[in-house]
């Protein structure tokens, strides 16, 4: 029906990153996250602050939260608050409405989508204050099918090039831009300048939609700032029979090839560059190993590998190795090559730029990557 979807919560979606949909026989990749909030409360300052201190007594007794039905929010409402302590929501609309008749006072939401509204409105003529503390991580990114690897680069890539693109100083220019239909027919020679020359970087974007200044310190470009982020699970256990699920579908891929192999070994190729990068890769074969021999981390054979070598690439195309750590995230190794890179676990300064070191397996095994990349998040 369509090619991806958009504004989807990685932390209410992680769990079909692993598991297979029953109708279609596949899970989804997410791309690179675009936008970072998490939940809020908006309304009578006095009940805000009771909302974001949990506090249910004295002043906060008659504390009454509006939370959107079937969301990561209002999973988090109802694990720490009475059910006489909020109310559910069908819709935004709705929710401002018991706002106004009283049925709440204080409504959970994202940042991003009070821009715009009546609420925002309010918060501006000072009747309603937007609470401090942001009480979930909601990384929003572009959902694609995981049958169609090149499909997901592709949307992977054009998100990572509105970034790269204000980083690096360029912007919308309707004289670069090449406003043709003509499409390659290799993702390699797509030009991914061209989402900034025809649409704009990721800082015009956010700007034109939202306004100047309303970009928090997660939505700007790094500089220096903390990059590990630690991106929510969700709710990964589900029912009982997932990890039977699980079982069903591993079906001539690495994992089926790692848990038949004699002596129960997980083969782990490092490509041996600094002493950190090196330490820090050897450690996550270990944790890759735990993860699937049941805590077994020495359950694992090392392959070294030197760096810009085309042999640990080949390894890992040939089945010698099952997973490669310390590769640095690249385009050409996950859309030219065939790759699929973990989420990064390692960051480095080099001169002008930041290298990031990741786990690199071979692109034509979804559920391994989903799986190696699961575990890295974890």
């Amino acid at each position: 029906q369509f090619s991806f979807l958009v504004a989807i919560s990685i932390t209410h979606e992680r769990k079909k990153f692993m598991h297979p949909k029953p109708m279609t026989g596949s899970g989804f990749s997410f791309s690179t996250p675009y936008f970072y909030d998490g939940l809020r409360f908006v309304g009578n300052r006095t009940f805000v602050i009771c909302a974001e201190k949990k506090r249910r007594y004295a002043e906060c007794e008659l504390l009454s939260i509006c939370v959107l039905q079937g969301t990561t929010h209002s999973d988090f409402i109802s694990a720490i608050f009475p059910s006489n302590f909020y109310r559910i929501g069908f819709s935004f609309e709705e929710m401002i409405a018991m706002m106004f008749n009283d049925t709440c006072n204080v409504i959970g939401v994202e940042e991003f989508s009070i821009f715009d509204s009546e609420l925002e409105k309010l918060i501006k003529s000072g009747e309603y204050v937007l609470g401090n503390k942001s009480l979930t991580k909601e990384p929003l990114s572009a959902v694609t099918r995981n049958e169609d690897r090149e499909w997901s680069d592709i949307v992977t890539w054009a998100i990572r090039a509105l970034i790269q693109g204000e980083m690096n100083g360029l912007m919308r220019n309707p004289q670069l831009c090449n406003n043709d239909t003509i499409l390659e027919s290799n993702s390699t020679r797509l030009n991914y300048d061209q989402s900034v020359y025809c649409v704009g970087n990721y800082g015009e974007i956010f700007n034109r939609r939202f306004g100047e200044n309303k970009r928090s310190s997660m939505n700007t470009i790094n500089k220096g700032s903390p990059m590990i982020y630690s991106t929510p699970l969700g709710n990964i256990f589900g029912t009982k029979n997932d990890f039977q699920v699980m079982e069903e579908v591993i079906d001539g891929g690495v994992l089926k090839l790692v848990k038949s192999r004699k002596g129960d070994v997980l083969r782990c190729g490092v490509v041996v560059s600094f002493d950190d990068v090196n330490i820090t890769s050897v450690d996550y074969c270990h944790v890759l190993a735990a993860a699937l021999f049941n805590g077994d981390f020495e359950a694992v054979e090392f392959l070294t590998f030197r760096e810009n070598d085309d042999v640990a690439y080949e390894s890992l195309s040939h089945g010698i190795i099952d997973a490669l750590a310390g590769t640095v995230v690249n385009f050409e190794g996950d859309v030219d090559r065939g790759f699929s890179y973990s989420t990064p676990y390692y960051y480095r300064d080099k001169e002008s730029s930041v290298e990031c070191y990741a786990f690199a397996t071979r692109g034509d095994d979804t559920l391994f990557s989903s799986f190696l990349n699961a575990m890295v998040i974890t």
